[in-house]
C-alpha cells in the first residue's frame, strides 16, 4: 500500500471504518495520523522489516517483511512505539523457545550473510592490508526519516568522524557508502569529497556482513548496520538512538530515558526481528516467517 492508493483508503476510512494506515513517518503516516488525531478510530503505522528483499527497494525488488506498529514507529526515537513497548516489558527467559530461534537465526543471518537487501558481493580477501587497526564508519541516505527522529541531538557526521579518528589513535577509519547512493538513486549524508581527505572511502557495494568480518568497531548514526555489526561481534557506538541504542549493548552518545532495561542482542532481535515483524514470501505468495525468509534468499543469492 503506497501514494495514492493509501491517500484514498484514509479518505475511505474517515466515512467507515476509521481503520488508518500510513508509512512510518512519510507523507502517508503523517497524513494517517492526522485522520486518526480529527476523526478519532485506529492508527498503524508500516515500514519495511530488516530483512526487505534480494535487491534494493529502490530498484522495485519485492519486500519479505514488514512491520504494523499501532504504537509510533520503531525509528522514531522522540516517541514510544511497539518496538520499544516490547522491549521493556517482554518476559525474554521466560520463552525459552522465542530465544531458541532467535540465537538459530542470527546465527544463520551471519553464516549466510544476510542483510535487509542482499545483491551485494563479499570483500575480497586482499581488500585489506592483513596487520591493520581499522574502524568503520557507517554513512547513510540523506533525507534519512531515522536521522530526522533518531534523536541525534547537536552530533553532525562531521563530529563522527572525528570521534572515530580521536578515539581510535593509530587505526584506520574507513566509510561504507550507502547502497542506494552507490546505486546513484539517492544522496549520502556525508560530503564524500570532504570525507576523503580524512579517511578510506568503500565504494563498493559490499556485502554488509561480509565486511563486518574485518572490523572489531562500528561508528553509526542510527543505521541498522549498527545492529548488524553487533551481531558479528563489533563494538558499536551509536550517535543517535536506532532501535538497538539504549539497552546496554552499545556505547551511546545520546540518551532515551524511556527504554528503562538492559537487554541482550538475542533480546533485541527477538523482539525486532521475530515478535515485530511480519513475514511474506513475495515468490510463493504466501505467509512466511524467519526461517523460511533466510532460507529463500540463500537459495536465490545461489
Amino acid at each position: 500500500m503506497c501514494g495514492l492508493k493509501c491517500y484514498l483508503l484514509n479518505i475511505i476510512a474517515v466515512f467507515f471504518d476509521k481503520q488508518y494506515k500510513g508509512w512510518g513517518r512519510k507523507k502517508t503516516g503523517r497524513f494517517a495520523a492526522w485522520c486518526h488525531r480529527t476523526f478519532g478510530g485506529d492508527l498503524t503505522l508500516l515500514e519495511d522489516g530488516f530483512i526487505r528483499s534480494l535487491d534494493l527497494g529502490v530498484k522495485g525488488s519485492p519486500s519479505f517483511s514488514i512491520v504494523e506498529d499501532d504504537i509510533g514507529i520503531y525509528y522514531d526515537a522522540t516517541a514510544p512505539s511497539r518496538l520499544e513497548n516490547i522491549l521493556n516489558t517482554y518476559d525474554f527467559i521466560a520463552d525459552k523457545a522465542l530465544m531458541a530461534d532467535a540465537k538459530r537465526a542470527m546465527e544463520l543471518i551471519v553464516r549466510h550473510r544476510i542483510s535487509k537487501y542482499n545483491s551485494s558481493t563479499d570483500v575480497p580477501d586482499d581488500y585489506f592490508l592483513r596487520d591493520e587497526r581499522r574502524v568503520l564508519v557507517v554513512a547513510q541516505t540523506a533525507g534519512d526519516a531515522s536521522l530526522q527522529y533518531g534523536m541525534l541531538d547537536e552530533y553532525t557526521t562531521d563530529d563522527m568522524i572525528d570521534a572515530a579518528i580521536d578515539e581510535n589513535p593509530g587505526a584506520k577509519i574507513y566509510i561504507k557508502i550507502h547502497p542506494d547512493v552507490l546505486s546513484g538513486k539517492k544522496k549520502s549524508d556525508i560530503d564524500i569529497e570532504a570525507a576523503k581527505r580524512k579517511c578510506i572511502i568503500i565504494e563498493e557495494n559490499y556485502n554488509p556482513i561480509s565486511l563486518l568480518q574485518y572490523f572489531e568497531k562500528v561508528y553509526t548514526k542510527t543505521s541498522q548496520m549498527g545492529f548488524e555489526a553487533l551481531m558479528a561481534g563489533c563494538e558499536c557506538v551509536c550517535f543517535g538512538m536506532p532501535f538497538y541504542a539504549g539497552w546496554g549493548v552499545t556505547i551511546d552518545k545520546s540518551h532515551c530515558s524511556r527504554r528503562k532495561r538492559k537487554r541482550s542482542v538475542e533480546e533485541i532481535f527477538a523482539a525486532a526481528y521475530i515478535l515485530y515483524t511480519r513475514y511474506y514470501n513475495p515468490y510463493t505468495k504466501k505467509e512466511s516467517d524467519i526461517f523460511d525468509t533466510i532460507d529463500t534468499i540463500v537459495k536465490m543469492k545461489r
